[in-house]
């Protein structure tokens, strides 16, 4: 059965991949990792028990079975829905153009700015002794807000791709101090960041609109092995903080010695790092073995979380009553960080089995080809780019952060834009689409 699950997957992303659905691929290649390739390795462990214990998640025999039918069932549906529809076509020739071209002191006083927020985050939100020695320095308090506020430093380089102008080095060097200090913060937040851009140098500069060829793939490869070095090294040295407090050398001498202890261990990643079919095998060995415990919310839980999420620290006090409310809706508490796939099952039940993937492909393949197909202003494409990246919370992630997170960086991209207009340009000319060879 999971080797049927994992070739289903496999075919999702290549049809997505073919059909130019960028996000859809990566949605599916998530979920792939998360859920069907730690499914390998429960599965190997309930060859010799009736069961196993995840991190917090208690799993049976039973129950993982009847979490693989509803794996199968959604991927199943993700991939019927991907063979049923039409990908990406292409853009149309004629198009307004716009420019986007901040003078220097601009860039001067933006760099400047995210020096400021990066400063005050490391030496007085966080501190400088938990910034280098903390294994997890995102999750201070008050630290959220100022990821956020750095954020805005790659806004500039995806308006010049948007608006199909030269990257500068003001460009560079405002995205490169934004993605140091938000990847030492939390990886997964600069990994949001990196798809933001990959996604669109894809659609804005013409590779969507390109023939496959080894270039392309290249490219591919290139972003894969990226972003895996960052998730892994950040990711071990983090993890290694937890047992060693010493210099860099180490750090790096602890996960050279103790392979075994960090994320280039599978078994030790999919066991206590992950959770993905862990959670979704945990709520389904619940759900069989104490049905009463199960109540339906209909979303209510994630949608209420998500709102309070994005309130200041003391305003949360006032919420209190609310937060209580969705806690008591989470009839399944032992995952950390709930998967999409898990929380949907929590709130719907077996009806999850067709919501979930309705929902990944609603966010994932339509919304990207209603923003591709419309006329665009470059506030809107910036605008959906960042909307887009955030989806990826869906699989990996929980889906009260979705919500927090989509409103949260979207009115700050809105924000934003309100500095960066005023260096927008239109001009009403033909712009050719050059595919490159």
């Amino acid at each position: 059965m999971v080797w049927t699950i994992f070739a289903i997957n496999l075919l999702t992303i290549a049809v997505a991949f073919k059909k130019r659905m960028l996000l859809y691929a990566i949605l599916n290649a998530i979920f792939a990792f998360l859920v069907t390739g730690q499914a390998f390795q429960i599965q190997s462990d309930l060859e010799t028990q009736r069961t196993v214990y995840y991190l917090f998640n208690f799993i049976s025999d039973v129950g993982f079975h009847q979490a693989l039918l509803y794996v199968f069932g959604v991927s199943s549906i993700l991939l019927f829905l991907a063979l049923a529809s039409r990908g990406y076509i292409g853009r149309p020739q004629r198009r307004p153009l716009y420019t986007f071209a901040p003078t220097s002191r601009f860039y001067c006083w933006f760099f400047l700015y995210l020096g400021l927020v990066s400063f005050l985050l490391i030496f007085v939100v966080v501190g400088l002794s938990e910034f280098l020695h903390s294994s997890r320095p995102g999750f201070q308090a008050g630290s959220t807000i100022f990821l956020v506020l750095l954020f805005v430093g790659v806004l500039p380089l995806l308006l010049k791709v948007i608006c199909c102008c030269k990257v500068t080095r003001g460009d560079m060097a405002c995205c490169l101090l934004c993605f140091l200090v938000t990847g030492w913060f939390s990886r997964i937040a600069l990994i949001l960041q990196l798809v933001a851009v990959f996604l669109a140098f894809y659609y804005e500069r013409g590779w969507a609109d390109a023939p496959v060829r080894p270039w392309l793939v290249a490219r591919f490869l290139l972003f894969g092995g990226v972003v895996s070095i960052i998730f892994l090294g950040v990711g071990e040295i983090h993890d290694a903080q937890n047992y060693v407090q010493g210099s860099f050398g180490d750090l790096v001498g602890f996960i050279i010695e103790h392979p075994d202890k960090g994320l280039l261990s599978i078994q030790y990643n999919y066991r206590l790092g992950i959770e993905g079919m862990s959670g979704i095998a945990g709520i389904f060995t619940q759900y069989l073995s104490k049905p009463g415990s199960a109540r339906w919310d209909y979303g209510a839980s994630w949608i209420l979380q998500g709102f309070i999420l994005d309130l200041p620290s003391f305003l949360k006090a006032f919420g209190g009553g609310i937060i209580d409310l969705a806690g008591s809706l989470d009839w399944y508490p032992s995952s950390i960080i709930p998967s999409g796939a898990e929380q949907s099952f929590m709130s719907f039940g077996w009806s999850a089995l067709l919501l979930y993937p309705l929902a990944v492909y609603i966010v994932a393949w339509q919304l990207p080809l209603a923003a591709m197909r419309s006329s665009r202003s470059p506030f809107f494409s910036l605008l959906s780019y960042v909307l887009m990246t955030f989806t990826i919370s869906i699989v990996r992630g929980t889906l009260s952060g979705w919500i927090a997170f989509s409103l949260l960086y979207g009115f700050t991209a809105a924000a934003a834009w309100q500095l960066f207009r005023r260096y927008i340009r239109m001009q009403n000319c033909i712009q050719s689409v050059s595919i490159p060879s």
